[in-house]
């Protein structure tokens, strides 16, 4: 297993018996639906990827991995619930939501399993739950593709092989010489950044809060405008107007972030391999001449290019070897995201089902409750450039950098992505 497997697997020894490492995504269908067909789609689709068809079995905290077989999906008849009608949708997604926190047992069988649920407008809904030893967001991705893929072939064409997910670690492995050498030369003589306020004494919990910001419709073009123009992607855009951003409010000559990358050296291989990609900016950084813009480019590009590494070993190299308190790494963390999910195949519609809808069900905590947990001194800029729910949200520590920070960060970051200052 790769070294995020291997954290993965520690955290289910301490959290056994929970759904808490969970993941997956329900897609309704709608049109007119062949059963057998999209049955032998997803065995399909679970077949063809090589985690996916791995049995998982634990001896205590030993995990023991080999072949196994998958079940048919699971079909349930309610046709007495309809998609469409509000009061019915609740229901469907509670039911949805009880199916996919079902545990694995972890006696031999895969970590993937199927759920399909008819209902009565002649629509269904189909869940797809993963341990995430098997799976990440971005292989869900690939995952939904290659299902409205054997959809459309039918049973009677054979998948194309994808490659195995044990040659891309074997690759990892054969280049981590040199990509150790990287980025113990670009994080050399890294200083310990200041952030907003001072920081929390260790073991201090965290009073994690978060901002929500409504987009106006059309700022999701013109930052992609302004992207082209900069010659860079919407994901490098917004990663270097939010650096400079911080290093201005922050004062700080350097600074480490981390921005979700998924590369996949050109492969289809299903696992946990997306990880967050460091880029170290700012005056004192590396070609620190260049502007940040030219830095985050670059970093991005020569940081994908020497993943061989896992971030986690290099907040190891940091922390270790460096003396750069953990708490202290990469205060900034940003993601782009969109709905690029929704497309159509032989009549049949697959499209994101939200299991959480929040105008119907809230946002799952109590009055008063603290909102989402981060680390000491983590800020994360979300951007969602969905044209349906174009939103930008901040996470962040509120005794650290304080909630009329963070709303000067967000009017300030908004102001650069319009104007094209990045």
């Amino acid at each position: 297993m790769s070294r995020q497997q291997r954290r993965l697997w520690e955290v289910e020894c301490v959290v056994r018996g929970s759904a808490l490492l969970h993941t997956g995504i329900a897609l309704r269908l709608d049109g007119k639906l062949d059963e057998k067909r999209l049955s032998h789609a997803v065995g399909a689709v679970f077949r063809r990827h090589e985690l996916l068809n791995t049995g998982f079995r634990a001896e205590g905290e030993t995990l023991h991995l080999g072949p196994a077989a998958h079940h048919e999906p699971r079909v349930l008849h309610r046709p007495d619930l309809c998609a469409d009608q509000a009061g019915h949708l609740v229901e469907i997604r509670r039911a949805a939501a009880a199916a996919h926190a079902e545990t694995f047992p972890l006696t031999g069988e895969p970590l993937a399993r199927a759920h399909l649920t008819l209902l009565g407008d002649d629509s269904a809904v189909l869940l797809l739950t993963f341990h995430r030893l098997v799976m990440d967001l971005f292989s869900l991705h690939q995952v939904v593709t290659d299902l409205q893929d054997a959809y459309l072939r039918g049973p009677d064409e054979p998948p194309t092989p994808a490659d195995r997910y044990s040659a891309l670690l074997a690759a990892r492995e054969h280049r981590r010489s040199g990509d150790w050498e990287f980025w113990r030369t670009e994080l050399s003589d890294f200083p310990t950044p200041w952030i907003g306020e001072r920081r929390p004494e260790p073991g201090w919990l965290p009073d994690g809060a978060e901002l929500r910001v409504p987009l106006d419709p059309d700022l999701t073009g013109l930052l992609r405008e302004n992207a082209r123009a900069a010659r860079c992607t919407p994901t490098v855009f917004v990663t270097a107007a939010a650096a400079r951003r911080v290093l201005e409010r922050s004062g700080a000559a350097d600074l480490v972030l981390a921005t979700m990358s998924a590369n996949r050296m050109n492969s289809d291989a299903v696992g946990p391999l997306a990880q967050a990609v460091l880029v170290r900016v700012g005056a004192a950084a590396p070609h620190g001449d260049a502007g940040v813009l030219a830095q985050v480019r670059r970093g991005l590009r020569e940081g994908i290019a020497h993943q061989g590494v896992e971030f986690e070993e290099i907040v190891d190299l940091l922390t270790d070897g460096m003396g750069v308190a953990r708490d202290d790494l990469a205060p900034l963390s940003v993601s782009v995201t969109g709905d690029d999910w929704r497309s159509s195949v032989a009549g049949l519609a697959f499209s994101p089902f939200d299991l959480d809808d929040e105008d119907e069900q809230g946002d799952g905590r109590e009055e008063g409750a603290a909102g989402p947990v981060v680390r000491p001194s983590q800020l994360d800029v979300e951007l969602n450039l969905s044209g349906t729910q174009s939103r930008l949200v901040l996470t962040y520590d509120r005794r650290c950098f304080g909630e009329e920070w963070c709303e000067r960060f967000a009017a300030d970051l908004l102001t650069d992505l319009a104007t094209g200052v990045g």
